[in-house]
């Protein structure tokens, strides 16, 4: 470990996020460097706290690029600094600058928080007391319900509304979608996602359907999660689960009541502000949690690339700034296949 490094144990938070930002892009950083960067992170909230603001920052930099002139004759700048020394020196201050704001033209300029939410998804079905509502890949869509409660879907969604008179219905088809619910202790809200209903009065929960497996993140409230279709051996095990807030389950069809642990609500729920949050994410996750937000995918071309793990902020609405990321932290490019896949192999 560098004698930098070192210092960075007692430096201020910001201080040190602005050193472990340039230090995880250099192409000298090694194995050593990065070990020592999860023990800084999770020595103090704190710091996590300033490194997720510091790369907040960088992304909305990265996003205003396209905007300014200015700002990209300073990248093409940067790409000249090849020395190591000098490109630590710049990357630091350039992080400094992002964390502290750049005067009222950052502020201005420069939109840190959620990007506004369109009104509704597209309606795609309607009849028989039904609608279906679906997103695209790489949107994210709010519908406010009949009774008040409001659904909103993330990526690649599809949710079925069916409201009767004495329950109110739904069916959570494919995707991911975050449910706030109008309080009626009469009326049931029931949403079923592959192998799981959740049953809520007044709250607000998160669920992710990926194939046969749902994982439901409770944010407030409480809410019941049982088998849809629970086989006889689930029903004598009474596999009905009840989660308080700061729960998540995560079942599949063939679990019985599900693995219940605790969840970092605001990280589970970052994508409705258009971010993806990691912390020590194999690369191969990440390129996956990734691929959701892309009409063409990102493929890992060599196993050994495995080892790597992935931490920072991403915009959601700019998955490519990922690729860059990966490229400017790791010894690895990215090469476009004529299919338009973008594959990552080692450098070199």
């Amino acid at each position: 470990m560098s004698a930098e490094a070192l210092d960075m144990r007692h430096a201020a938070p910001d201080e040190g996020a602005a050193f472990w930002d340039s230090r995880l892009r250099s192409p000298l950083c090694t194995e050593e460097d990065r070990a020592a960067f999860t023990a800084w992170r999770e020595a103090d909230p704190a710091n996590a706290a300033a490194f997720e603001r510091l790369q907040a920052g960088v992304a909305a930099l990265h996003e205003a690029f396209n905007a300014s002139a200015e700002l990209r004759a300073m990248n093409d700048r940067a790409l000249e600094l090849k020395a190591e020394p000098r490109w630590g020196r710049m990357a630091a201050g350039v992080a400094a600058a992002v964390t502290l704001g750049l005067g009222g033209w950052w502020a201005a300029s420069v939109p840190l928080g959620p990007e506004p939410l369109p009104t509704n998804a597209m309606q795609v079905a309607s009849g028989q007391g039904a609608s279906i509502y679906q997103t695209g890949v790489g949107e994210r869509s709010t519908v406010t319900l009949a009774d008040g409660s409001k659904v909103t879907l993330n990526t690649r969604s599809r949710v079925e509304v069916s409201y009767t008179a004495d329950q109110r219905s739904l069916r959570l088809i494919s995707g991911q979608a975050l449910f706030e619910v109008a309080k009626n202790k009469d009326r049931p809200f029931v949403v079923a996602a592959g192998p799981r209903q959740v049953t809520a009065l007044g709250t607000a929960f998160d669920i992710r359907l990926d194939g046969e497996k749902v994982q439901v993140t409770l944010i407030e409230g409480r809410v019941k999660v049982a088998p849809t279709r629970p086989t006889l051996l689930q029903k004598v095990a009474a596999t009905e689960r009840e989660l308080t807030p700061g729960q998540q389950l995560v079942a599949t069809a063939d679990s019985f009541g599900g693995e219940v642990q605790r969840a970092d609500t605001a990280a589970a729920t970052r994508w409705r502000e258009g971010k993806v949050v990691f912390a020590d994410t194999p690369l191969t996750e990440a390129v996956a949690e990734m691929n959701r937000y892309l009409p063409e995918p990102i493929l890992i071309g060599d196993p050994a690339l495995q080892r790597f793990s992935v931490n920072g902020m991403f915009l959601t609405n700019q998955p490519m700034s990922f690729v860059g990321a990966v490229t400017a932290y790791f010894p690895v490019e990215a090469r476009a296949r004529p299919d338009g896949a973008t594959v990552l192999v080692p450098r070199g």
